[in-house]
């Protein structure tokens, strides 16, 4: 269980300054897809940024998480744009509250890594209908792309993540998948009798562990890339789940994440309010269930 399903998770934040996914993931989702556009479910949904989208092609849309303020940030956000073909449930990946043969399309946007993979695979095998579309998508640490010349090749969200000294232990075990781009899930359903005709993909094209994982690259990307103010981007970093545990564990210490980040600006001379381009690397498995 991630840090996300825990009570006290910030889930309007995390709906304000996570990524979100444009219109060219949908439509090669689309192109994909062979089965009908009645359902789709959205598994691990958080506050509903892909169930909506999803509600623009599908009849009936549902979301479904294990954070009960995931579930009330997602239809709060429904709601509020006045979308009526989505339903959320409180539920998880490897239970799922939904009918046998119900679904045509599933995707789980940056949540498989928390899965008991396994049976979440049997899950999606259940709900699908033949000829039903099975869409992984998981993003990796965040790059700052427009940083001056005094900060070329600093990563402060990767410092923060991978650091024994910082964030690392308080990720749970399944992040390490990010860093594989889901390869070990992919061996997984491979051998699997269930899916046909999978595909791993990722962006960009120079992404690390190439082609000589199978990997295709994406000709644009998925995911869009974001201005925000380096204190924008501080509390983006507060949305992850390795912050929640280390601020768990530490409720009464000075903040891990506003040291850092001061330190850092300190340092460099860029003041919190300076605007920086992000952009995350990104990846999915896709997969069709047989007609």
């Amino acid at each position: 269980m991630s840090a996300f399903s825990v009570k006290g998770f910030n889930a309007n934040a995390y709906l304000a300054l996570r990524p979100t996914y444009n219109r060219a993931l949908l439509e090669w989702l689309l192109g994909y897809h062979v089965g009908k556009r009645a359902r789709a479910a959205d598994i691990a949904c958080g506050p509903g940024t892909f169930t909506v989208d999803l509600s623009t092609e599908f009849g009936h849309v549902l979301g479904v998480d294990p954070s009960p303020s995931m579930i009330e940030s997602a239809r709060n956000n429904a709601r509020d744009r006045g979308i009526r073909n989505t339903e959320y449930k409180q539920g998880y990946g490897e239970s799922l509250p939904i009918a046998t043969s119900s679904i045509d399309l599933m995707t789980v946007m940056q949540g498989a890594h928390w899965f008991k993979f396994a049976a979440f695979l049997s899950e999606a095998q259940r709900v699908l209908r033949p000829g039903g579309t099975l869409a992984l998508i998981g993003y990796r640490y965040p790059e700052i792309t427009n940083w001056p010349e005094s900060m070329k090749g600093r990563s402060f969200a990767r410092i923060l993540a991978a650091n024994e000294h910082l964030l690392k232990r308080y990720w749970d075990s399944g992040y390490a998948l990010i860093d594989e781009l889901y390869a070990p899930l992919l061996d997984v359903i491979q051998t699997s009798p269930g899916f046909t005709d999978i595909r791993h993909l990722h962006f960009p094209e120079n992404e690390q562990r190439s082609s000589s994982q199978g990997l295709t690259a994406l000709l644009e990307p998925w995911i869009d890339s974001r201005t925000m103010t380096l204190y924008e981007f501080r509390a983006y970093v507060k949305t992850w789940s390795a912050y929640k545990s280390w601020k768990d564990e530490h409720p009464h210490d000075a903040d891990m994440v506003d040291g850092f980040f001061d330190k850092q600006q300190s340092m460099s001379g860029i003041s919190g309010s300076s605007e920086v381009e992000i952009e995350w690397p990104h990846f999915a498995i896709i997969a069709r269930k047989p007609l």
